[in-house]
């Protein structure tokens, strides 16, 4: 049977988030195993499938990105496709000069240049990779997070109608397609079912770890879960007269089974000692200590929601107190401290509200099971929701025999009108989850991009005036 049939491997990996203590191990697990399979002749292909970066990580936000695509020429990455970290938490520019330095080949067919209407510099919509006997049609796609790549100067659209076409072109062309996919596993499913013709899937984005993969409609689905715990290996064999798949089969390599590559690690050192030295820069200087505390109000979870309502020039500004992961004390304040305190790539948005609606959320707020709420996801790297920093508000409250309740709330010095419709300025992450769901009723939504939330902080920290009015109760206990 071996002698009748040729080999493809494809090592895959998804949603790294810049773990890169891992990488070492994923780059000694690929060399290794494409060394040995090309040994005997078959065919090998390494593709990572978005989110290798997260600028939570020190050496991804001081060298955008720069220091993650060094890390993927070192691995031996032939084809990546973007995911939402790459596409939305990166200024259009930043993007446009990541894969400056790519010794791999980025694909993305959905993501446009309006000025051109076609992909942009660095990216193409498919690629063919061909050996002497066999040729694998390659697409890549990325979630559509429509209104956030238009605010940041791109087009995305509807990855399905693409792949489609694309199929269609191509299969003349090409003996398998493989589709880079970073639009989750529901819609990967959705894709195998309504696209004939496509091999492989290989996803990302919703952190499935399919240890033996899933087939649907033919179609190979592989997802290898998130921060490069392990690495994705597909393998197909092929008839040797027409590249016809007799067998499709999914595993994968637990990376703390594969030694680090001490080459990886000595560069990831050196990467890391040059991005703290670039976020060693100052911001400011404080004359008082701002410490967090996520289950009570807090100067500082009142600055953060003063700071927010500023920039979305909003009436009221709200933000969970569990944002804020470590104090910012007295003294120089940096760039690398604002990124230990706000890691997160969340945006300040605005929505109009009723006075009804706002009472909703500042009375759900306050419950215990709100406060104490654990979220995973959503762009959080917290732990718990914690107590809600208010600005532009008095809120008393009280407890009586049915529990945790509001009595009364001014709105910079005036009664809440229950009728009366409210701007006010929050975080986007409340906009992708259910915590208020009154937030979700608003009208009017606005998200303000490009600037993270430690971004705003930088700007407002200088605010010497903001900082001493937060230090002023806003949630009144009677």
């Amino acid at each position: 049977m071996a002698g009748a049939c040729r080999t493809l491997h494809i090592l895959h990996t998804n949603d790294l988030h810049s773990h890169f203590r891992n990488m070492p191990h994923i780059s000694t697990c690929l060399h290794r195993h494409r060394a040995e399979w090309e040994k005997r002749g078959e065919h090998v292909l390494t593709v990572d499938i978005g989110d290798h970066v997260d600028r939570m990580n020190v050496m991804t936000e001081a060298t955008w990105g720069h220091s993650n695509v060094k890390v993927l020429n070192h691995s031996g990455y032939q084809y990546v496709t973007i995911g939402n970290n790459e596409g939305i938490t990166f200024p259009k520019d930043k993007l446009d000069e990541l894969y400056e330095q790519a010794d791999f080949t980025v694909i993305v067919n959905n993501l446009i240049e309006p000025a051109t209407g076609m992909q942009p510099h660095w990216a193409v919509p498919y690629a063919i990779h061909q050996w002497p006997d066999l040729r694998v049609a390659i697409l890549g796609a990325t979630i559509a997070f429509s209104p956030f790549y238009q605010m940041l100067g791109w087009e995305v659209s509807d990855p399905v109608p693409h792949i489609r076409n694309q199929v269609t072109a191509l299969r003349s062309q090409a003996d398998l397609i493989v589709v880079l996919s970073h639009l989750g596993y529901q819609q990967d499913v959705k894709l195998a079912q309504e696209v004939p013709g496509l091999d492989v899937i290989l996803g990302a984005h919703t952190h499935h770890l399919l240890e033996r993969g899933e087939t649907v409609e033919g179609t190979l689905i592989a997802q290898v879960g998130r921060f490069g715990e392990y690495v994705g290996h597909v393998q197909l064999t092929l008839t040797m007269e027409d590249n016809r798949v007799l067998d499709a089969v999914a595993e994968v390599f637990p990376v703390k089974d594969y030694p680090p590559d001490e080459e990886l690690q000595a560069l990831l050192l050196q990467e890391k000692q040059a991005a703290e030295t670039l976020l060693a820069r100052p911001v400011t200087q404080l004359k008082t200590d701002l410490q967090i505390g996520w289950t009570e109000e807090t100067p500082f979870g009142s600055m953060l929601a003063a700071s927010i309502r500023r920039w979305t020039r909003a009436e009221v500004g709200l933000a969970n107190g569990g944002l804020q992961l470590t104090p910012l004390q007295r003294g120089t304040v940096t760039y690398g401290d604002l990124l230990h305190c706000l890691p997160h790539p969340i945006n300040p948005c605005a929505v109009t509200l009723t006075g009804a609606q706002l009472l909703q959320v500042l009375q759900r707020s306050i419950q215990p099971e709100a406060v104490h709420r654990e979220l995973r996801g959503f762009g959080f790297r917290g732990k718990l929701i914690g107590w809600l920093g208010v600005d532009g508000l008095i809120v008393h409250y009280g407890d009586d025999s049915a529990g945790r309740r509001i009595t009364g709330v001014q709105v910079n010095g005036q009664p809440l009108d229950l009728h009366r419709d409210y701007r006010v300025g929050t975080i986007d992450m409340f906009m992708f989850s259910r915590i208020y769901p009154e937030l979700l009723e608003g009208r009017d939504l606005r998200f303000f991009l490009p600037e993270m939330l430690r971004e705003v902080l930088a700007e407002t920290i200088r605010d010497e005036q903001l900082i001493q009015e937060s230090f002023q109760p806003r949630w009144l206990r009677v």
